[in-house]
């Protein structure tokens, strides 16, 4: 397949997500056209000032062959493109999908995607390079697991094999991981739908979340970040709404590396990490796609979305060292955040935090040089059409 020229458009799928807004936003910033997809008209991504235009397209959970056959001739008609899929769905239905002459997917190798969405294969390729995950074991069939497997005790983890897969003729989601405190709360956890396709049951690893941002080049590394989340929606674990860019220690990215080149990647990925309160970092999962936070790595000065395209058209990647302690914060994200750990002395509890350093915290990221994510004095509009989906 040739590589896309300088005039090449680039579609970005899922506009109705905060990362394809972050992309839209860096690749246009670059001058290029960036015609974004999504399911019906008024998107996030597409309310910037960046974005070429919008193009509706079926549903790619429920109609993925229809979604591929329309991207396709969208591709088509538009010439050179660079496809940049932002979602598993998406990346999963164009690996499948024919496109057309001078139109390149910027994405990893089918083998190297199919073990990272695999998040057993994932952790048995990270033990092999040395990097430590969680104590756990592989139910196939999660509606036989009456106890615990042998090792493990509660408070345990319980997560699907795989967040997404083909189910018929659509796409079934796994869901969210759930800590099990009780064998009544197992019973229940693993009768969940998102089960159906295997589960992972992991030792439960307190402490907080960070992330390792690589650009990767047929197995070897071109350009690195890294971050932690300072706050998470939910309190307790989820996705990051406030987050700070940190130094990475040499072994640290040495096993990331390691584990890369395992997989023989291309393209970008995301390590999931958890660091537990003795210093231990742990090895959660690999994000095959553009990731949550990828507006503060751009903010930091590493733009991955521009940097994918620079290697999609061969151009050499000069490394940008990442400035560290800049922080970006998804605000509404945040307040549910700070809503649900005001309501729920759990959360309190897992955080190790009263009401009112919840609060505190929540009021001094408007002071203390905190970035907003969607937010952009030069272009507004996608924070307005943001507040008014969740006004609804």
């Amino acid at each position: 397949m040739s590589r896309p020229g300088p005039e090449v458009s680039v579609l970005v799928t899922d506009g109705e997500s905060r990362p394809a807004l972050a992309a839209t936003r860096a690749l246009g910033a670059r001058g290029l056209a960036v015609h974004v997809l999504a399911r019906r008209a008024g998107c996030l991504a597409a309310a910037s000032r960046h974005a070429a235009a919008e193009h509706v397209l079926p549903d790619p959970e429920r109609a993925p062959e229809e979604w591929s056959a329309g991207l396709a001739r969208l591709a088509a008609s538009l010439g050179e493109t660079l496809v940049l899929p932002v979602s598993e769905v998406a990346t999963a239905n164009l690996l499948d999908t024919c496109l057309p002459s001078g139109c390149v997917l910027a994405a990893p190798p089918r083998e190297a995607y199919a073990v990272a969405v695999d998040k057993h294969a994932l952790l048995e390729a990270a033990a092999r390079v040395g990097i430590a995950t969680p104590r756990g074991a592989l139910a196939e069939d999660p509606s036989t697991l009456a106890t615990l497997p042998s090792g493990l005790d509660y408070p345990v983890v319980l997560k699907p094999r795989r967040s997404r897969w083909r189910n018929g003729l659509g796409w079934a989601e796994g869901g969210h991981p759930v800590r099990v405190n009780t064998p009544g709360e197992l019973a229940e956890a693993i009768r969940q739908p998102g089960m159906a396709g295997g589960a992972l049951i992991q030792e439960f690893v307190p402490g907080h979340g960070e992330g390792v941002f690589l650009l990767v080049d047929h197995g070897v590394v071109r350009a690195r970040f890294a971050h932690r989340r300072l706050r998470e929606k939910p309190p307790s674990g989820g996705a990051s709404v406030v987050s700070e860019s940190r130094d990475m220690e040499p072994a640290e990215l040495a096993a990331c590396e390691r584990l890369v080149g395992e997989l023989g990647w291309h393209g970008l990925a995301m390590l999931e990490f958890r660091r537990t309160p003795d210093g231990r970092a742990m090895l959660m999962e690999l994000n095959p796609r553009l990731w949550g936070s990828v507006q503060l790595a751009i903010d930091a000065g590493v733009d991955f979305p521009g940097l994918l395209v620079d290697l999609a058209r061969g151009v050499p990647i000069q490394a940008p060292a990442p400035r560290l302690g800049v922080r970006t914060r998804w605000l509404l994200g945040d307040v549910d955040h700070t809503w649900i750990a005001l309501r729920r002395p759990a959360e309190r509890r897992a955080l190790g935090r009263g009401v009112w350093a919840v609060l505190a915290g929540f009021f001094a990221s408007f002071f203390d040089g905190t970035r907003l994510e969607v937010w952009r004095r030069d272009d507004p509009r996608p924070f307005w059409r943001e507040l008014r989906e969740r006004l609804g």
